[in-house]
């Protein structure tokens, strides 16, 4: 239980930041991890609920620091809930929602890139831009041994850092070389044996050597 209502006015302070950077991290695909990164987004949060509960409603969670810190403590949080607005709440998830959409569909990077700035992604490997950009599109998925299998690529997943990639295919073809392999595209005169397969789970990407994208 807080009995000083200047750790609880603290705690109230930094709570729409935290709310903020809670729900930003639901929505986004990237993950943030780190401790820096991670208080940076509740500071950034915080200044801009609290400017916009301000300015646009007349609302914050400025509490009064100056108050008592023992006696009387509990009745005026008491007494500060029930007059606290729930705006700035809203506002923080609002902020949340908002730019973990904006960082899902990469906007700030778009816009560099259409005004020709940059051609940087925003994810740490093309790996998810491709495939959040890319619709309607077929895979070739090439293995080391000349195998190969096509599809459509219906979901894929991995851990941001490039160490787990995953696809899940449908309307997937396994394309075998019938003679052994020495080069994971196989020349024109390579017979090669189709194997419908449906729908493949590839778990472990390792000896995958190509994705070939193709429009469908």
């Amino acid at each position: 239980m807080i009995d000083s209502f200047e750790a609880f006015s603290v705690l109230l302070l930094i709570l729409p930041g935290i709310l903020g950077f809670f729900v930003y991290n639901q929505v986004s695909d990237f993950k943030v991890k780190d401790t820096l990164p991670s208080v940076s987004w509740v500071i950034f949060f915080l200044l801009a609920t609290q400017i916009t509960s301000i300015g646009l409603f007349g609302q914050s969670f400025f509490p009064d620091l100056g108050a008592e810190t023992q006696s009387g403590a509990q009745q005026k949080i008491t007494a500060y809930l029930g007059d606290i607005s729930a705006t700035p709440l809203i506002v923080a998830a609002a902020y949340g929602i908002l730019f973990g959409f904006l960082k899902n569909y990469s906007v700030s990077h778009r816009i560099l890139k259409t005004l020709k700035f940059s051609k940087r992604i925003s994810s740490r490997q093309p790996w998810n831009e491709v495939f959040h950009e890319r619709r309607g599109i077929w895979v070739v998925v090439r293995f080391k041994d000349g195998t190969a299998l096509s599809g459509w690529p219906h979901y894929y997943a991995d851990d941001q850092g490039g160490e787990t990639q995953q696809l899940y295919l449908k309307q997937a073809v396994w394309y075998v070389p019938v003679a052994e392999s020495k080069t994971f595209v196989p020349s024109a005169g390579t017979q090669v044996q189709q194997v419908p397969a449906g729908e493949v789970l590839l778990p472990d990407m390792s000896n995958v050597v190509a994705i070939e994208l193709e429009e469908d």
